[in-house]
C-alpha cells in the first residue's frame, strides 16, 4: 500500500513525557514526522523539576499538570509543522486537546496490562477502538481520544490504518527516548 499525493503532505506528531536520568523532573517533546516515520521537526523542554513541596502538594495530579501544562501545550504552541494528528503515549496528555488544533489520540499495543484506576480516572470514560496492521508485520494497537472529542478517533483511525502497513506508531516514541538519552549524555543542563 503507497501513500497518495494528497497524503504525502500530512504530518504525524507524537507528544511524550519522561523522567530526567535524575529522576527529579520531567522533559516534554514531540516529534513531527511524515507518514512514513521520517522526521520533520523536533522540539523538547527543559526540564522541569518539582520542589520537594510540590510533589506532596500535587500528589498524583503532578505529572499530567506538568505534561499537560507546562510541557504539551507550550510545545503545541511551538512547532512550526501543523500534524494531521498527534499521537501521546500517556493517557493523561490527552488533556491537551483543549489546546491542540488537530485531534489527539492515545495509543497502546494490545493487550499491555492497564493499571486499575479509580472510578473517578478518566481512564474509564475514554472510547477505545482496536487497530489490527493488515499485514501483521506489528502488534496491534489500542487507540483513544479525549471524552469531549470522540470524533477524533474516527479520524485518526483512517490515518492510522494507512500507515500501519509499513509504520509501527508506537515506534517514534522508542526514537524519543533514545534522543533524550543522548541529549542528557551531551548536555548535563537536561539531565
Amino acid at each position: 500500500m503507497s501513500i497518495d499525493r494528497e497524503e504525502q503532505n500530512k504530518l504525524l506528531g507524537f507528544l511524550a513525557i519522561y523522567e530526567t536520568s535524575s529522576h527529579d523532573g520531567y522533559l516534554g517533546t514531540i516529534l513531527i514526522t511524515d507518514l512514513q516515520g521520517i522526521p520533520q521537526e523536533f522540539r523538547c523542554t527543559h526540564p522541569v523539576k518539582p520542589t520537594t513541596i510540590q510533589k506532596p502538594l500535587y500528589g498524583n495530579t503532578l505529572e499530567p499538570y506538568i505534561g499537560v501544562n507546562l510541557c504539551g501545550i507550550p510545545l503545541i504552541k511551538l512547532i512550526q509543522n501543523e500534524p494531521s494528528i498527534i499521537v501521546v503515549h500517556k493517557d493523561f496528555l490527552l488533556g491537551v486537546r483543549t489546546a491542540s488544533p488537530c485531534p489527539v489520540i492515545f495509543i497502546r499495543r494490545a493487550g499491555e496490562a492497564i493499571d486499575i484506576k479509580p472510578s473517578d480516572s478518566s481512564e474509564t470514560t475514554l472510547k477505545r477502538e482496536r487497530i489490527d496492521c493488515p499485514t501483521g508485520r506489528f502488534q496491534p494497537i489500542v487507540c483513544a481520544s479525549h471524552p469531549d472529542f470522540d470524533d477524533d478517533i474516527t479520524y485518526a483511525r483512517e490515518t492510522l490504518e494507512k500507515i500501519f502497513n509499513y509504520l509501527d506508531p508506537l515506534e517514534p516514541f522508542e526514537r524519543i527516548a533514545k534522543a533524550i538519552e543522548v541529549l542528557s549524555k551531551q548536555d548535563e543542563r537536561f539531565q
